[in-house]
């Protein structure tokens, strides 16, 4: 009986990537199998899974934000890391390595859903008497699975970009671009600052929440790996993106292509999760509602008015950038 053997692809010789996809695996099986985090309401302690939220949702009649929770953060991990090994096993033609690495740099941080409503849900939590949330190993598994996959997508795209270099295009000067990307970046900045959520339940304490004190509460309520991470996903990736596109719009006239600084934003958009951080909110007014009632705020207007302008923003950096 012949032994299947698999090797990698001459294309991509190197332990770096296959290393990394294999502990992605490894650490999303683990994820599947440990709580999150344990929820305390009053006397009575319950553990928090992904799923524990997946069937919350469907029980509730909530079959289409079910179906989302299922499809990003339990189905779509291994379909990258599928896609990924593909590529490296020589599976994918060379003229489709670069289309299947971008689709899976594109979504796979999608995969951060249901790691960001659990911070939310400890931002609330934080500094309360009737309720508290207690971080378990689940989710820094989880979370190390995501982050583990999405540098090894960075690390492939960038070796397939080397191997085939697209000509950058020249940036015509424009002095309104420069204009909206300052007002981009003050909108980030409401955004950060801005209360998005309000408690409304007389037992507890009624203190708004922001991005900002999301990462505060994080950070104090001991899970200061979660903490340092969401502020580089919601507040450092994003800023640098806008800061960035500033410092290359000004510099259009004396340096049309600005390879560094492009490839600088590049980086930064791969990390950037607003747009995940505002899924997560949305299905946390509908699922959260059994944890603690609350009441949107402005920030949260804001948000939906900055995502507003992040996708045909996000779509114009795919081109140029």
């Amino acid at each position: 009986m012949r032994k299947l053997r698999l090797r990698l692809s001459p294309r991509w010789p190197g332990g770096l990537a296959p290393t990394l996809l294999l502990s992605a695996f490894s650490l999303n099986v683990l994820a599947l199998t440990l709580p999150f985090m344990d929820l305390r309401k009053g006397l009575s302690t319950s553990p928090y899974s992904l799923r524990a939220s997946v069937e919350y949702l469907w029980d509730s009649g909530l079959f289409v934000l079910a179906v989302v929770v299922v499809a990003f953060s339990v189905l779509f991990p291994f379909v990258k890391l599928s896609v990924m090994a593909a590529i490296l096993l020589g599976l994918v033609p060379e003229s489709r390595e670069r289309r299947a690495l971008e689709f899976v740099e594109r979504y796979g941080k999608w995969s951060m859903l249901d790691v960001f409503l659990v911070c939310i849900m400890l931002a609330l939590a934080n500094d309360q008497f009737f309720i508290d949330v207690e971080p378990r190993r689940g989710l820094l598994c989880f979370t190390a699975a995501i982050l583990t996959s999405m540098l090894a997508s960075g690390h492939m795209l960038a070796r397939v970009q080397r191997r085939a270099p697209r000509p950058l295009a020249p940036l015509e000067p424009s002095r309104w671009r420069t204009l909206g990307q300052v007002g981009l970046f003050a909108l980030l900045a409401a955004v950060l600052t801005v209360p998005f959520l309000e408690i409304d339940d007389w037992r507890l304490d009624d203190h708004p929440v922001s991005i900002l004190s999301t990462i505060e509460g994080l950070w104090l309520s001991g899970a200061r790996t979660l903490a340092v991470l969401t502020a580089l996903f919601l507040a450092v990736a994003p800023l640098s993106v806008h800061g960035l596109m500033i410092a290359i719009s000004r510099r259009a006239r004396r340096d049309p292509e600005s390879a560094g600084l492009r490839a600088g934003a590049q980086t930064a958009r791969h990390w950037a999760m607003l747009d995940v951080f505002a899924l997560a909110l949305g299905i946390f007014l509908v699922e959260g509602r059994e944890f603690v009632r609350t009441d949107l705020s402005w920030g949260a207007f804001l948000l939906a008015l900055m995502l507003l302008f992040y996708w045909p923003l996000s779509n114009w950096l795919g081109r140029r950038l």
